[in-house]
């Protein structure tokens, strides 16, 4: 069964009425007329600079495989522009399910990521913390998912909390389909 991926954009809805030929407000104001002549409006000129970068807030994006929703992604604003593939994005929150049970595997936030529309690939960065099935936490400052490996990896300095146990390490690749680790160098485990 083929993902489907579609977005929440209601915040867009003004300026897909106004249409992409307007630059500004989609608010045609009228002009001032001589006593006995009627208003009209005043139309602006079509936009004639480059595309603008579209601007949504309050962005949900969802892909989905059959009835089970895969990937959850929302963001206090998303940036696009023109023609791209990738969207950027502020203040992150996104959950990752599993397409069989549709359990949670993965939830984190970030300050920052981008997601490639089309693959649903996804990179956050900035206080990045991430929490996985079994509880796990983790703390790094960017990390990857790459859905065609359905892995998370980072080369960034990791921390993960898991029960009474801290573990340090140079990156890490976490598989989602058996939730499993594997440290990259200089990994050191702590016991409290």
């Amino acid at each position: 069964m083929k993902r489907r991926a579609h977005f929440a954009l209601l915040a867009a809805l003004p300026w897909l009425l106004a249409g992409p030929a307007f630059a500004q407000d989609a608010v045609l104001p009228v002009s001032a007329a001589p006593e006995g002549v009627a208003p009209q409006a005043v139309v602006p000129e079509p936009h004639r600079g480059p595309p603008a970068t579209l601007r949504f807030g309050g962005m949900t994006f969802v892909a989905s495989h059959g009835d089970r929703t895969e990937i959850l992604v929302e963001a206090r604003n998303m940036l696009v522009p023109p023609g791209a593939q990738t969207a950027s994005l502020e203040e992150v929150h996104l959950v990752m399910n599993d397409p069989e049970s549709g359990r949670r595997a993965f939830e984190m936030t970030c300050d920052q990521g981008a997601l490639e529309l089309e693959t649903s690939n996804f990179r956050a960065e900035g206080n990045v913390e991430g929490r996985t099935a079994d509880g796990r936490r983790i703390f790094t400052s960017w990390l990857r998912y790459d859905s065609d490996r359905d892995v998370i990896t980072t080369d960034a300095p990791v921390r993960i909390v898991d029960g009474r146990h801290r573990l340090k390490g140079r990156g890490f690749v976490y598989h989602l389909k058996d939730s499993r680790f594997v440290l990259k160098g200089g990994a050191s485990i702590v016991q409290e």
